[in-house]
C-alpha cells in the first residue's frame, strides 16, 4: 500500500506539474501577443490569440499591474492593453506601411495627421462608412480649420499623394480590426476612381487612444503640452510607491526597448537596478521565455525565435543582408576607435556601401548599383539598426551603441 500511495501522489505530481507547464506556455504566449497587439479583436486573425488572453485574463492582469504597471481591460469583443509609453523621446517606433516583400515605409508626418483626422471622423459615424465619405470629411476639416492653414497643411483629394495618404491610414485601421471592408478597391480610389465601403467596429475604435487621461479634461494651449499631460501622473510620496514605480519604469524598458543602457537610466533608477536586476531579470526570463544579455553598458532580452518582434535581425533580402553588415563594420568601427562617442559620418557609410554593392552585385536588388538605389539601402539599413537600439542617428552621421558589438566576428581560431 505504501509504493502504491508513493506512485500515485508522483503521478498527481507529474499530472500538475504537466499542468503548469502547459499553463506558462499559453500565459507565455498570450503576453506576447498583447504585447505585438495591444489592442487585440476577438474574430479574424487574433481570434486564437485572444481566445488565450481571455482564459488567463485575470492572470495576465494581476502580472501586468504589479510588475510594468500596465492596464488590461477585457471587453467581450476586444482585449485591451493600456501601455504607459517611454518618457524619452522616441522615433524608432512608428507605424509602418507594409509593401511587397520585405519593403517598410514608415509612416510620414502626414500620414499621422491624415490618421487621427480619419479617427476623428470615424467617431462621428455610424456603423458603416465609405472611403470616399471619410475622404471628403477630412477634406473639409483641414479646409475651415484656421489652425490647418497657419501651418499650411493642406488636404486636396485632387492630389494623388494626398489619397495615397488616406489609402495607407484606411488599411492600417483595418489591421486594426477598426474597420473591415465590405465592398469595394481602395486601389481604384488611389487612382481617382472607385470607393469602399466598410463597417466600424465601434469597441475597438473606442480603445484605440490609450492615455492614463482623457483627452477631454486637458485645458492647455501647447501641443507638446497637451501630449504630455495625457501621460502625467502623480508623483508617489511614500518610499514603497517610489520603489514601485521605479520597478515599473525599469521592467517598461525591457520589455519594450531592445536594449536597455545604463547611461539612460536616471540616478534612481540605477541604483534601484543594482540592488534588484536579478529579481527583476529572474522574473522576465520565466515570465517571457527571452534569453538575458548583459554587458557592462546594458542589458537585453533576447528574442531568439524572432516571434517578440516586428523588426528582426538577420532577415531575407537585399536589406536584411546590408544590414548585418552595415552591424558588423560599425561594430568593428567601435572597436578600432580610440574616440570616447564614435560618429561615423553618413558619408563615409555611403563609401562602405558602394563597396559592398560591387561585391555583392549577383545577390543584390538590380537598383544597388545606383547612386540613389545606394542610399536607399543605406537608409533603411540604418533605419533597422536604429529601430533595434544598435546605433544613434546624429545630424552628421551614426553613432554606434555597444550593443552592436555582437555582431562583430571574432578572428578565426586555428
Amino acid at each position: 500500500m505504501p509504493a502504491r500511495a508513493e506512485r500515485r501522489r508522483t503521478a498527481a505530481s507529474r499530472l500538475a506539474a504537466s499542468h503548469s507547464a502547459a499553463d506558462l506556455a499559453e500565459r507565455r504566449e498570450a503576453l506576447r501577443a498583447l504585447l505585438m497587439c495591444p489592442v487585440l479583436p476577438s474574430s479574424g486573425p487574433t481570434a486564437e490569440s485572444f481566445r488565450l488572453v481571455r482564459r488567463h485574463a485575470l492572470w495576465l492582469s494581476e502580472w501586468l499591474q504589479r510588475w510594468p504597471g500596465w492596464t488590461l481591460v477585457m471587453q467581450s469583443d476586444l482585449a485591451r492593453l493600456r501601455k504607459t509609453p517611454s518618457l524619452r523621446p522616441d522615433t524608432t517606433r512608428g507605424v509602418i506601411d507594409k509593401g511587397k516583400g520585405n519593403e517598410r515605409t514608415q509612416f510620414s508626418r502626414r500620414r499621422y495627421v491624415v490618421l487621427c483626422l480619419a479617427l476623428a471622423t470615424l467617431e462621428t459615424e455610424q456603423r458603416q462608412t465609405t472611403l470616399r465619405q471619410v475622404a471628403e470629411r477630412t477634406e473639409l476639416f483641414v479646409r475651415s480649420d484656421a489652425e490647418f492653414q497657419s501651418l499650411d497643411f493642406g488636404f486636396d483629394l485632387k492630389l494623388l499623394e494626398h489619397r495615397r495618404d488616406l489609402v495607407a491610414v484606411m488599411r492600417l485601421l483595418q489591421r486594426w480590426n477598426v474597420l473591415v471592408r465590405a465592398d469595394g478597391d481602395d486601389t481604384q480610389f488611389v487612382h481617382g476612381g472607385g470607393d469602399c465601403l466598410y463597417r466600424i467596429d465601434r469597441p475597438t475604435l473606442a480603445g484605440i487612444l490609450g492615455s492614463v487621461r482623457g483627452a477631454s479634461t486637458i485645458d492647455l494651449f501647447s501641443l507638446q503640452d497637451r501630449i504630455t499631460a495625457l501621460n502625467e501622473t502623480e508623483l508617489p510620496e511614500s518610499s514603497d510607491a517610489q520603489n514601485r514605480a521605479l520597478q515599473h519604469s525599469l521592467v517598461r524598458r525591457l520589455l519594450d526597448d531592445p536594449v536597455m543602457y545604463f547611461d539612460e537610466l536616471t540616478p534612481r533608477e540605477y541604483e534601484y537596478w543594482n540592488g534588484q536586476a536579478e529579481r527583476l531579470l529572474n522574473e522576465l526570463h520565466k515570465i517571457t521565455g527571452l534569453e538575458i544579455e548583459r554587458r557592462a553598458e546594458g542589458v537585453a532580452l533576447l528574442d531568439l525565435d524572432g516571434r517578440w518582434s516586428d523588426v528582426g535581425l538577420p532577415e531575407a533580402g537585399t536589406r536584411g543582408h546590408a544590414t548585418l553588415l552595415l552591424a558588423e563594420w560599425l561594430a568593428n568601427q567601435l572597436r578600432d576607435s580610440t574616440v570616447v562617442e564614435l560618429v561615423v559620418p553618413y558619408e563615409a557609410v555611403i563609401d562602405q556601401f558602394r563597396e559592398l554593392a560591387q561585391y555583392h552585385a549577383q545577390h543584390w536588388r538590380k537598383d544597388a548599383d545606383t547612386a540613389e538605389g545606394i542610399r536607399q539601402i543605406a537608409d533603411e539599413a540604418i533605419d533597422v539598426l536604429h529601430s533595434l537600439g544598435l546605433l544613434d542617428v546624429t545630424r552628421t552621421g551614426v553613432k554606434p551603441r555597444p550593443a552592436v558589438a555582437r555582431f562583430r566576428l571574432e578572428e578565426p581560431i586555428e
